[in-house]
């Protein structure tokens, strides 16, 4: 049984995907490894070492921003239950992706999207280095709808100097930043696990990205940084041996 709230498989929407791979590649040593899906081709998917954890989608029309999506592990059924309760939309429900599991796109209330899956092969019990560890909302108020995250992922809720965060049995899963500067809708952010939060972050600024967030330690949660990739897209950088 996987633990509830981990980002557990992940999106790169780039228009150049090519590109966003060399950067990563650089950045944290992935790999990409094609898996072709009739009809349509050749699907770039996205490995660390021997772990399979996220595919590219060449961003087009409404996917045409560049970012991360995220799909979190969750009881399904339970989730697809607490987004009605909780006044959220599940859009069609529970519905089966090949070999990869069961997904569940919805939205909350604000019409904020919230995706769950049931991995088929589920990740490795621990994160190493350049796996996604952690997640992180960031929008205006955001951290008035963690209750209803929480419910959704089966994680505890409580507030933060930042907003709120999630947490399963103390080990933080999500966070919720209220920013006051405006954005057209609340991003969802990766975090990828390292043990040199400085120098990976230095790594990816030669590399072209830009830093959003400076390096901070935030209790319980760890040292982070927030960086934009060169297409666009935020991620974090977190090393939570750094929490205090």
């Amino acid at each position: 049984m996987v633990s509830p709230g981990r980002p557990v498989r992940l999106e790169l929407n780039a228009q150049r995907v090519t590109d966003a791979m060399r950067f990563y590649r650089e950045v944290l040593g992935w790999t990409s490894i094609p898996l072709h899906v009739p009809p349509w081709g050749s699907i770039p998917q996205i490995a660390n070492g021997d772990r399979i954890f996220a595919n590219e989608f060449m961003a087009m029309g409404t996917f045409s921003t560049p970012k991360w999506m995220i799909w979190f592990s969750a009881d399904l059924e339970k989730a697809e239950a607490a987004i009605r309760k909780g006044g959220g939309d599940p859009g069609k429900g529970i519905y089966p992706l090949g070999d990869l599991g069961r997904l569940l796109d919805g939205t909350d209330p604000a019409g904020n999207g919230i995706s769950a899956i049931e991995l088929n092969v589920p990740p490795p019990d621990q994160d190493r280095a350049g796996d996604p560890c952690l997640a992180e909302l960031w929008g205006n108020n955001v951290a008035e709808r963690a209750a209803f995250y929480g419910e959704v992922l089966g994680l505890e809720h409580a507030p933060t100097s930042l907003g709120a965060k999630l947490t399963d049995n103390g080990v933080p899963r999500v966070f919720f930043r209220n920013v006051d500067f405006d954005l057209p809708r609340p991003i969802w952010i990766p975090y990828f696990l390292t043990t040199s939060v400085g120098g990976d972050c230095e790594r990816s600024r030669r590399a072209g990205a830009v830093v959003q967030v400076h390096q901070e330690i935030i209790d319980d949660i760890g040292e982070l940084v927030v960086l934009s990739d060169p297409a666009g897209a935020y991620f974090g950088l977190v090393d939570p041996g750094k929490a205090t």
